[in-house]
């Protein structure tokens, strides 16, 4: 299979611009799409025709968003190095800041379990070439905070399979993509390998479609890869000039992805053939 350097995906353009270190999009109950500002610390609101409203500062350096069913969202915030929980009104509070009494590293990205417990990834943040070997945790809906995952070389973006059987961990610094079989209760059963990509691709934010293919960033090289459950490739975007980071589905038919990108401090759109997962 041939793939053009440059190979833009459908109905392609520019959403938003002027978000400073764009990143963690997601979409609440009413279908609207929100991120964060790393850089300032700002949480917003887009709407379908790009305009922008803050709804929330944490005062840190946010990254992943998620809302649960009743449209509160949960913050990971590097900085503040804890999982933070924002009403509607754009108060927060501090959700999980350790395990066992140990600070946390700085949180990443996060996403439900069909069960209503939260999985959130902890990447220690060492320059490379240190494989930065780190967690994932898993939070109770009452704050009990476990161990999901050990030994994962920078464990990044984290989704969640249609079917709510299968968790998938994106590790930057291995390069790969790796999918562990949950039970009833969201305990791990077994992990494997999905795909190794190739250097320097640094995989970052993953979405997922109801057929279970996985759209995941590869900002290292400026690439989006379209991937079986299999790991067998589909397609690769490739945009001059963007560095896609993360990414989620949403649109009145979930079949539109929204990807931030933090090279041009711009949010992107394209179209995919396939709705998006529902979350959990």
């Amino acid at each position: 299979m041939t793939i053009d350097l440059t190979n833009i995906p459908p109905d392609f353009r520019v959403l938003a611009t002027g978000v400073h270190g764009p990143e963690g999009p997601a979409i609440n109950s009413e279908g609207l799409l929100h991120l964060v500002s790393a850089e300032d610390a700002a949480i917003f609101s887009v709407s379908a025709d790009g305009d922008l409203t803050e709804v929330a500062q944490t005062g840190g350096r946010p990254n992943g968003l998620v809302f649960n069913p009743s449209d509160e969202m949960f913050v990971a915030d590097a900085v503040l190095k804890a999982i933070l929980k924002i009403d509607n009104n754009g108060n927060s509070e501090v959700f999980v800041e350790d395990y066992e009494g140990t600070g946390l590293g700085g949180p990443n990205d996060l996403c439900f379990l069909p069960n209503g417990d939260l999985l959130f990834t902890d990447p220690i943040r060492r320059p490379p070439p240190d494989p930065a070997i780190s967690p994932v945790y898993r939070v109770t809906p009452e704050g009990k905070v476990s161990a999901f995952a050990n030994e994962l070389a920078y464990p990044n973006g984290i989704a969640v399979s249609p079917d709510g059987a299968h968790v998938y961990v994106s590790e930057s610094r291995a390069q790969r993509l790796i999918t562990f079989t949950i039970d009833a209760t969201g305990q791990p059963l077994d992990q494997t390998l999905v795909r190794r990509f190739r250097e320097p691709g640094n995989p970052d934010g993953l979405a997922v479609d109801v057929e279970g293919n996985i759209l995941q960033s590869l900002p290292g090289i400026r690439a989006i890869a379209y991937v079986s459950a299999a790991g067998e490739l589909i397609d690769l975007y490739h945009v001059p000039d963007w560095a896609p980071a993360n990414l989620a589905f949403g649109g009145e038919d979930m079949k539109t992805v929204y990807v931030c990108g933090a090279a041009q401090n711009s949010v992107y759109q394209f179209s995919h053939p396939v709705s998006g997962a529902p979350l959990f």
